[in-house]
């Protein structure tokens, strides 16, 4: 049975303004016709908010596409948690039977963590390899054959590519694979309804993308993040993973819009108004505000995906004592 977590209250108990719930959601909908799926809040570990706007779209495994590299990153950190891999470690270890491709002492120095935080220093030409790669043919050495146009470490440049040789790396240590350790380890004692992600043809999932979830599964990881990886008083995922990865790991000031150059933790990006977000193409928002004890989750299909947040930072946010 699928747990229900969260205590449903009204959100001035909990000293949010319903009318500022109400505007944010006007706004994004009819004064700028996004189009919101669902809109979900929490504040203290509360449910003050849940509003679908599709049939059906509350029981709908939603496709969170880039929302997948924060539960990717949220595996590493239980590995991590559990000894079986570290940020810390080279890339190269990952896969020894590809050596030869870490043709450079500047290569053979990339790390998991640099992986984590897009900051490997690949020369990314995902789209000729994700998107062009006949399915039978293995992506990881066409990845790691990719020159560096810089050095490891030193310099932000957004990458699927790179969150798939994370899968690909966690698949070498844990068979299973990321998505069958996650449910094992967390999801399911988490509560979470059945979800889905695609794999390749060797059955590792895409990782930067193809997860499925519902929205209300979204606002768990949300609140999980938040209280510092504690769930129903019980340590699920470390602090210092936690903090790790929702903390800037590399700068990202050129990147545009104000929501993506305020810097980049592992597979989290940093909100320009406080606080961090699982942040997924065509709106998909898992917005944690530890400032204001709340988390707030969105679904949708747009392509303004600044509009959203800037409506979160100048109307929900002052609606919240």
């Amino acid at each position: 049975m699928i747990q229900q977590p969260f205590t449903v209250t009204r959100p001035e108990e909990v000293g949010v303004s319903s009318a500022a719930i109400r505007s944010s959601i006007m706004q994004i909908r009819d004064q700028h016709h996004l189009d919101l799926h669902s809109f979900l809040m929490l504040r203290q570990g509360r449910l003050i908010w849940e509003q679908y706007f599709r049939d059906d779209e509350a029981d709908r495994r939603h496709y969170m596409f880039s929302v997948s590299k924060s539960f990717l990153s949220t595996a590493c950190g239980l590995a991590q948690d559990r000894g079986l891999l570290s940020v810390d470690q080279p890339l190269i270890d990952f896969f020894p039977d590809q050596a030869h491709l870490f043709d450079s002492d500047e290569k053979r120095a990339i790390t998991l963590g640099q992986m984590l935080s897009m900051s490997s220093g690949f020369e990314n030409n995902e789209g000729e390899i994700l998107h062009k790669t006949p399915p039978a043919e293995d992506m990881v050495p066409l990845a790691l054959a990719q020159p560096l146009a810089h050095r490891p470490g030193r310099q932000f440049n957004y990458y699927t590519l790179g969150s798939f040789l994370i899968s690909a790396a966690f698949s070498a240590v844990v068979p299973e694979g990321v998505h069958r350790y996650l449910r094992r380890e967390l999801l399911d004692p988490m509560g979470f309804a059945d979800s889905q992600w695609n794999v390749d043809d060797f059955d590792r999932p895409i990782g930067g993308f193809g997860l499925f979830l519902r929205a209300y599964d979204m606002a768990r990881l949300g609140q999980l993040y938040l209280d510092k990886g504690v769930w129903r008083g019980e340590q699920l995922l470390s602090v210092d993973w936690v903090k790790a990865a929702t903390s800037v790991q590399v700068g990202n000031p050129n990147n545009g819009s104000p929501d993506w150059c305020a810097g980049y933790g592992y597979q989290f990006w940093m909100n320009s108004f406080g606080g961090f977000r699982a942040d997924g193409m065509f709106g998909q928002y898992i917005v944690v505000l530890p400032q204001s004890e709340a988390v707030v989750v969105m679904t949708s299909h747009l392509t303004d995906m600044q509009t959203p947040l800037t409506i979160l930072k100048e109307t929900l946010l002052p609606g919240i004592e």
